[in-house]
C-alpha cells in the first residue's frame, strides 16, 4: 500500500480529491494520504470531507507541529471526531512521534482511541517500543531518523516513509533530472507492508509567504531502467524581470509537455499530465 505523507495545504487537497474522485475504486484500496494539518479550519476540514467523500480514507495527525499559529491539539481532535462521524472507518487518527513526545502522550493516544485503528508516525525519539504495545496499529518509520532495532520490535503493519526528493535552494539551481529514491520496488523485500513519501516536494513544512519567484520549476517522477526513479525538472529560461508568473509557468509547461509527448507517450497517460498538456493547448 502507498502512503503519501502531505500537509494541509490547499494545493495538495485538492490534488488528492481530485486524483480519486477521477480514478476507479482501486485507488481506494491502495492508497491512504497522512495528512498532518497546519490548519484546522473549517476550510481544512470541509476539504478533508470532500476527499473522504470519493471513497478514499485518509489518516490525520492531530498533534500537528506546524501553522502560523500551529492548531491547539484539542480542535484538530475536534476535526477528527467530526470527520469520522461523518464518514465512519474512513479516517486513521494518528500520533507523531518526534523529540519531545512523551510516553505519557502515547498512552493518552491509545487510551483516547482504543477500538480504533492507530498510526504512529515514527520520526526522531527515543521512547521504548514497549510503550507501543496497542492492536490494530500501523507504524510508519521515517527511515532516515528510526533505528533498526525500533522497527524490528515493533508489531503491526510496518510502513517505510522516505524523502527522495534532491531538494534545491532555489528553482533556477534545478538540474535536468535528479535520481529520486524511493522504496516502490522495494519495500516488500525490506520487510514493510507499504511505503510512503512526500511525493515530488520533499519533506517541506508548511509556511506562509515567500517572495517573487524567479523561476518557475516543474518535477515530474519517472520511473526508468533497473527499477529506478528519476526525478526531472523543467525549469522556466526567461527573465523574470520582463515577464509575469503566468508566462513563466507556461515556458515551463511548454518544457514538462515536449517531454510526455502531446499526446503523450504510454507511461505518461496521466491525469497530471493530462492537465499540464491541457493548459499548453489552451495558452
Amino acid at each position: 500500500m502507498y502512503w503519501p505523507f502531505f500537509r494541509s495545504k490547499q494545493e495538495e487537497l485538492l490534488a488528492i480529491r481530485e486524483l480519486a474522485s477521477n480514478s476507479n475504486s482501486l485507488i481506494s484500496n491502495i492508497v491512504v494520504p497522512i495528512i498532518k494539518p497546519h490548519s484546522s479550519s473549517s476550510r481544512v476540514e470541509r476539504q478533508l470531507d470532500k476527499i473522504l467523500c470519493t471513497g478514499l480514507r485518509l489518516s490525520l495527525i492531530l498533534n500537528t507541529d506546524e501553522g502560523s499559529p500551529i492548531p491547539p491539539q484539542n480542535t484538530v481532535m475536534q476535526m477528527e471526531a467530526n470527520l469520522s462521524s461523518a464518514n465512519p472507518n474512513k479516517v486513521f487518527p494518528a500520533l507523531e512521534v518526534r523529540a519531545g513526545v512523551t510516553s505519557s502522550e502515547v498512552a493518552n493516544f491509545i487510551s483516547r482511541y482504543q477500538g480504533r485503528t492507530l498510526l504512529f508516525v515514527h520520526r526522531a525519539h527515543n521512547l521504548p517500543a514497549s510503550i507501543f504495545t496497542t492492536q490494530s496499529t500501523i507504524h510508519v518509520f521515517d527511515i532516515n531518523h528510526c533505528s533498526h532495532n525500533l522497527i524490528s520490535q515493533l508489531q503491526g503493519h510496518k510502513v517505510i516513509l522516505r524523502d527522495g526528493f534532491q531538494k534545491q535552494a532555489v528553482n533556477g539551481s534545478y538540474p535536468a533530472s535528479s535520481h529520486y529514491l524511493s522504496d516502490l520496488y522495494s519495500y516488500s523485500q525490506q520487510g514493510f507492508n507499504g511505503f510512503g513519501d512526500f511525493a515530488s516536494i520533499g519533506d517541506v513544512k508548511a509556511t506562509k509567504g515567500g517572495g517573487a519567484a524567479s523561476h518557475v520549476a516543474l518535477h515530474l517522477t519517472e520511473a526508468v531502467q533497473n527499477q529506478n526513479v528519476e526525478c526531472r525538472h523543467f525549469v522556466s529560461s526567461i527573465n523574470s524581470t520582463n515577464n509575469s508568473i503566468d508566462q513563466l509557468y507556461y515556458n515551463a509547461v511548454a518544457k514538462l509537455v515536449q517531454h510526455t509527448g502531446n499526446p503523450r507517450h504510454t507511461f505518461f497517460k496521466t491525469q497530471g499530465v493530462d492537465d499540464y498538456c491541457a493548459n499548453i493547448n489552451h495558452y
